[in-house]
Protein backbone atom coordinates (compact mmCIF):
# COMPACT_ATOMS: atom_id res chain seq x y z
CA UNK A 1 0.00 0.00 0.00
CA UNK A 2 1.00 3.64 -0.47
CA UNK A 3 0.28 6.54 1.90
CA UNK A 4 -1.98 9.04 0.19
CA UNK A 5 -2.25 12.72 1.11
CA UNK A 6 -4.20 15.26 -0.87
CA UNK A 7 -6.91 17.87 -1.19
CA UNK A 8 -10.66 18.17 -1.59
CA UNK A 9 -11.54 20.30 -4.57
CA UNK A 10 -9.28 22.77 -6.34
CA UNK A 11 -7.68 25.11 -3.77
CA UNK A 12 -8.20 28.85 -4.25
CA UNK A 13 -4.42 29.26 -4.22
CA UNK A 14 -4.15 27.38 -7.50
CA UNK A 15 -4.08 29.91 -10.34
CA UNK A 16 -2.91 27.72 -13.20
CA UNK A 17 -4.60 25.94 -16.08
CA UNK A 18 -6.76 22.85 -15.46
CA UNK A 19 -4.28 20.67 -17.35
CA UNK A 20 -1.51 21.66 -14.93
CA UNK A 21 -3.37 21.13 -11.66
CA UNK A 22 -2.05 17.67 -10.88
CA UNK A 23 1.52 18.78 -11.67
CA UNK A 24 1.04 21.56 -9.10
CA UNK A 25 -0.01 19.00 -6.47
CA UNK A 26 2.85 16.70 -7.47
CA UNK A 27 5.27 19.58 -6.88
CA UNK A 28 4.23 19.45 -3.21
CA UNK A 29 4.60 15.66 -3.13
CA UNK A 30 0.83 15.24 -2.84
CA UNK A 31 -0.75 12.25 -4.54
CA UNK A 32 -4.50 12.29 -3.78
CA UNK A 33 -7.43 14.33 -4.99
CA UNK A 34 -11.08 14.23 -3.88
CA UNK A 35 -13.41 15.37 -6.64
CA UNK A 36 -16.23 17.52 -5.27
CA UNK A 37 -19.43 16.48 -7.05
CA UNK A 38 -21.49 18.95 -5.04
CA UNK A 39 -24.23 19.35 -7.64
CA UNK A 40 -24.40 15.81 -8.91
CA UNK A 41 -22.19 13.08 -10.30
CA UNK A 42 -21.33 14.98 -13.47
CA UNK A 43 -17.96 15.34 -15.13
CA UNK A 44 -16.77 16.63 -18.49
CA UNK A 45 -14.87 14.37 -20.83
CA UNK A 46 -11.84 16.64 -20.47
CA UNK A 47 -11.86 16.32 -16.68
CA UNK A 48 -12.15 12.55 -16.99
CA UNK A 49 -9.19 12.58 -19.37
CA UNK A 50 -7.09 14.65 -16.93
CA UNK A 51 -7.97 12.36 -14.02
CA UNK A 52 -7.16 9.17 -15.92
CA UNK A 53 -3.83 10.66 -16.98
CA UNK A 54 -3.07 11.73 -13.40
CA UNK A 55 -3.75 8.20 -12.15
CA UNK A 56 -1.17 6.86 -14.59
CA UNK A 57 1.32 9.20 -12.91
CA UNK A 58 0.55 7.95 -9.42
CA UNK A 59 -2.48 9.95 -8.23
CA UNK A 60 -5.32 8.42 -6.23
CA UNK A 61 -8.85 9.69 -6.79
CA UNK A 62 -11.91 9.71 -4.53
CA UNK A 63 -15.28 11.34 -5.15
CA UNK A 64 -17.38 13.31 -2.67
CA UNK A 65 -21.06 13.02 -3.51
CA UNK A 66 -23.74 15.73 -3.35
CA UNK A 67 -24.81 16.85 0.09
CA UNK A 68 -28.48 16.25 -0.77
CA UNK A 69 -28.04 12.47 -0.77
CA UNK A 70 -30.37 11.29 1.98
CA UNK A 71 -31.05 7.58 2.23
CA UNK A 72 -32.31 7.89 5.81
CA UNK A 73 -35.16 10.25 5.00
CA UNK A 74 -38.78 9.38 5.77
CA UNK A 75 -39.72 10.95 2.41
CA UNK A 76 -39.89 8.17 -0.20
CA UNK A 77 -39.28 10.59 -3.08
CA UNK A 78 -36.09 11.86 -1.45
CA UNK A 79 -34.88 8.31 -0.90
CA UNK A 80 -35.65 7.28 -4.49
CA UNK A 81 -33.75 10.29 -5.80
CA UNK A 82 -30.82 9.50 -3.50
CA UNK A 83 -30.69 5.89 -4.70
CA UNK A 84 -30.63 7.10 -8.30
CA UNK A 85 -27.87 9.62 -7.51
CA UNK A 86 -25.64 7.06 -5.81
CA UNK A 87 -26.20 4.59 -8.63
CA UNK A 88 -24.99 7.24 -11.10
CA UNK A 89 -22.07 7.87 -8.75
CA UNK A 90 -20.97 4.26 -9.06
CA UNK A 91 -21.13 4.54 -12.85
CA UNK A 92 -19.02 7.70 -12.80
CA UNK A 93 -16.51 6.23 -10.34
CA UNK A 94 -16.01 3.15 -12.52
CA UNK A 95 -15.49 5.32 -15.61
CA UNK A 96 -12.49 7.04 -13.98
CA UNK A 97 -11.09 4.02 -12.10
CA UNK A 98 -12.10 5.49 -8.75
CA UNK A 99 -13.10 3.11 -5.95
CA UNK A 100 -14.22 5.47 -3.16
CA UNK A 101 -17.48 7.44 -3.03
CA UNK A 102 -17.74 9.60 0.07
CA UNK A 103 -21.18 10.84 1.12
CA UNK A 104 -22.96 12.26 4.15
CA UNK A 105 -25.69 10.09 5.70
CA UNK A 106 -27.90 13.20 5.76
CA UNK A 107 -30.96 14.20 7.75
CA UNK A 108 -34.71 14.14 7.15
CA UNK A 109 -35.22 11.88 10.14
CA UNK A 110 -36.97 12.33 13.46
CA UNK A 111 -34.14 13.61 15.65
CA UNK A 112 -34.80 11.32 18.59
CA UNK A 113 -32.89 8.23 19.65
CA UNK A 114 -35.48 5.98 18.02
CA UNK A 115 -35.75 8.22 14.96
CA UNK A 116 -32.01 8.06 14.41
CA UNK A 117 -31.94 4.27 14.82
CA UNK A 118 -34.72 3.90 12.27
CA UNK A 119 -32.92 6.20 9.83
CA UNK A 120 -29.68 4.22 10.09
CA UNK A 121 -31.63 1.02 9.39
CA UNK A 122 -33.09 2.65 6.27
CA UNK A 123 -29.61 3.68 5.10
CA UNK A 124 -28.31 0.15 5.59
CA UNK A 125 -31.22 -1.34 3.67
CA UNK A 126 -30.89 1.05 0.74
CA UNK A 127 -27.10 0.72 0.44
CA UNK A 128 -27.47 -3.06 0.39
CA UNK A 129 -30.27 -2.82 -2.18
CA UNK A 130 -28.07 -0.67 -4.44
CA UNK A 131 -25.13 -3.06 -4.19
CA UNK A 132 -27.39 -6.00 -5.08
CA UNK A 133 -29.02 -4.26 -8.03
CA UNK A 134 -25.88 -3.14 -9.90
CA UNK A 135 -22.33 -4.28 -10.56
CA UNK A 136 -20.28 -2.41 -7.95
CA UNK A 137 -16.95 -3.51 -9.38
CA UNK A 138 -14.24 -2.18 -7.05
CA UNK A 139 -16.32 0.80 -5.92
CA UNK A 140 -17.08 1.22 -2.22
CA UNK A 141 -19.38 3.60 -0.34
CA UNK A 142 -17.82 5.73 2.40
CA UNK A 143 -20.40 7.28 4.75
CA UNK A 144 -18.79 10.26 6.49
CA UNK A 145 -18.93 11.55 10.05
CA UNK A 146 -21.38 14.48 10.13
CA UNK A 147 -20.27 17.80 11.61
CA UNK A 148 -23.57 18.94 13.11
CA UNK A 149 -25.26 17.22 16.01
CA UNK A 150 -28.61 16.97 14.23
CA UNK A 151 -27.07 15.19 11.24
CA UNK A 152 -26.80 11.46 11.01
CA UNK A 153 -23.19 10.34 11.15
CA UNK A 154 -21.89 9.91 14.69
CA UNK A 155 -18.90 7.60 15.01
CA UNK A 156 -21.09 4.72 16.19
CA UNK A 157 -23.67 5.36 13.45
CA UNK A 158 -20.95 5.17 10.81
CA UNK A 159 -19.67 1.97 12.41
CA UNK A 160 -23.17 0.44 12.39
CA UNK A 161 -23.62 1.20 8.70
CA UNK A 162 -20.25 -0.32 7.85
CA UNK A 163 -20.85 -3.40 10.00
CA UNK A 164 -24.05 -4.16 8.11
CA UNK A 165 -23.13 -3.24 4.53
CA UNK A 166 -20.55 -5.27 2.65
CA UNK A 167 -19.72 -2.35 0.38
CA UNK A 168 -19.61 0.38 3.06
CA UNK A 169 -16.35 1.57 4.64
CA UNK A 170 -15.80 4.42 7.13
CA UNK A 171 -14.93 7.99 6.22
CA UNK A 172 -13.63 9.42 9.49
CA UNK A 173 -13.60 13.19 9.40
CA UNK A 174 -11.76 13.90 12.65
CA UNK A 175 -12.74 17.57 12.55
CA UNK A 176 -16.44 16.76 12.18
CA UNK A 177 -16.13 14.24 15.00
CA UNK A 178 -14.49 16.87 17.21
CA UNK A 179 -17.17 19.45 16.37
CA UNK A 180 -20.26 17.27 16.77
CA UNK A 181 -18.95 16.23 20.19
CA UNK A 182 -18.37 19.86 21.22
CA UNK A 183 -14.60 19.77 21.14
CA UNK A 184 -14.07 16.22 22.36
CA UNK A 185 -10.60 15.58 20.89
CA UNK A 186 -8.61 17.50 23.48
CA UNK A 187 -5.70 15.07 23.67
CA UNK A 188 -3.84 12.46 21.68
CA UNK A 189 -5.13 9.83 24.11
CA UNK A 190 -8.74 10.69 23.31
CA UNK A 191 -8.14 10.45 19.57
CA UNK A 192 -6.29 7.18 20.08
CA UNK A 193 -9.26 5.76 21.97
CA UNK A 194 -11.64 6.70 19.15
CA UNK A 195 -9.43 5.07 16.52
CA UNK A 196 -9.05 1.97 18.70
CA UNK A 197 -12.84 1.79 19.05
CA UNK A 198 -13.14 1.95 15.26
CA UNK A 199 -10.53 -0.78 14.84
CA UNK A 200 -12.20 -3.01 17.43
CA UNK A 201 -15.61 -2.67 15.79
CA UNK A 202 -14.43 -2.89 12.16
CA UNK A 203 -11.28 -5.02 12.24
CA UNK A 204 -11.62 -6.14 8.62
CA UNK A 205 -12.22 -2.62 7.29
CA UNK A 206 -9.96 -0.53 9.49
CA UNK A 207 -6.99 -0.59 7.12
CA UNK A 208 -9.22 0.90 4.40
CA UNK A 209 -10.51 3.85 6.40
CA UNK A 210 -10.72 7.18 4.54
CA UNK A 211 -9.70 10.23 6.58
CA UNK A 212 -10.58 13.90 6.38
CA UNK A 213 -8.30 15.93 8.65
CA UNK A 214 -8.09 19.67 9.41
CA UNK A 215 -9.03 21.99 12.27
CA UNK A 216 -12.51 23.35 12.91
CA UNK A 217 -14.59 25.91 14.78
CA UNK A 218 -17.73 24.63 16.51
CA UNK A 219 -20.63 25.75 18.67
CA UNK A 220 -23.61 24.32 20.54
CA UNK A 221 -24.95 22.65 17.38
CA UNK A 222 -21.60 21.29 16.22
CA UNK A 223 -19.66 22.44 13.17
CA UNK A 224 -19.52 26.16 12.39
CA UNK A 225 -16.61 26.52 9.97
CA UNK A 226 -13.48 24.77 8.76
CA UNK A 227 -10.41 26.74 9.87
CA UNK A 228 -7.54 27.91 7.69
CA UNK A 229 -4.57 25.58 8.17
CA UNK A 230 -2.57 26.73 11.19
CA UNK A 231 -5.22 29.20 12.41
CA UNK A 232 -6.36 29.51 16.01
CA UNK A 233 -9.93 29.40 17.25
CA UNK A 234 -11.77 32.76 17.31
CA UNK A 235 -11.04 33.05 21.04
CA UNK A 236 -7.31 32.61 20.41
CA UNK A 237 -7.10 29.03 21.67
CA UNK A 238 -5.34 26.30 19.71
CA UNK A 239 -7.08 25.00 16.61
CA UNK A 240 -8.09 21.38 17.09
CA UNK A 241 -7.97 18.49 16.37
CA UNK A 242 -4.17 18.60 16.59
CA UNK A 243 -2.79 17.28 13.30
CA UNK A 244 0.52 16.22 14.84
CA UNK A 245 -1.33 13.84 17.17
CA UNK A 246 -3.25 12.52 14.21
CA UNK A 247 -0.14 11.80 12.13
CA UNK A 248 1.62 10.16 15.09
CA UNK A 249 -1.39 7.88 15.52
CA UNK A 250 -1.33 6.90 11.86
CA UNK A 251 2.08 5.40 12.55
CA UNK A 252 1.02 3.94 15.89
CA UNK A 253 -1.85 2.09 14.21
CA UNK A 254 0.47 1.03 11.39
CA UNK A 255 -1.71 2.70 8.77
CA UNK A 256 -0.62 3.65 5.28
CA UNK A 257 -3.48 6.12 5.10
CA UNK A 258 -5.65 7.97 2.63
CA UNK A 259 -5.89 11.48 4.09
CA UNK A 260 -7.72 14.44 2.54
CA UNK A 261 -7.34 17.99 3.86
CA UNK A 262 -10.41 20.23 3.88
CA UNK A 263 -8.72 23.19 5.57
CA UNK A 264 -10.53 26.41 4.62
CA UNK A 265 -8.95 27.88 1.45
CA UNK A 266 -5.69 26.14 2.34
CA UNK A 267 -6.25 22.45 1.64
CA UNK A 268 -2.87 22.01 0.01
CA UNK A 269 -1.07 23.53 3.01
CA UNK A 270 -2.80 21.17 5.42
CA UNK A 271 -2.20 18.17 3.18
CA UNK A 272 1.49 18.98 2.72
CA UNK A 273 1.93 19.54 6.46
CA UNK A 274 0.50 16.12 7.29
CA UNK A 275 2.33 14.41 4.45
CA UNK A 276 5.70 15.87 5.46
CA UNK A 277 5.09 15.02 9.13
CA UNK A 278 4.14 11.45 8.22
CA UNK A 279 7.36 10.95 6.26
CA UNK A 280 9.49 12.92 8.74
CA UNK A 281 10.40 15.63 6.25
Amino acid sequence: MIAKFGVAGVPVNYKGKPNDFFYWLKGMNLNAYEVQCTFGFKMSDKTKENILKAQQEGFYISIHGPYYINLGSTNDAVVERSIDILTKGVELAKSINCNRIIFHPGGGHENTEQGRRDAIKRIIKHLNDISLSIDMGDVRFYPEIGGKTANLGSLDEIIEICQNCKYAYPCIDIAHLHAREFGSIKSKEILRAKLQHLKDKLPDKFSMVHFHAYTINYGDKGEIKHLVHGASMPDGSEGLPNLDWFVELLHEFNLEPWVISEAHDSQELGAKYMRDAYFGE
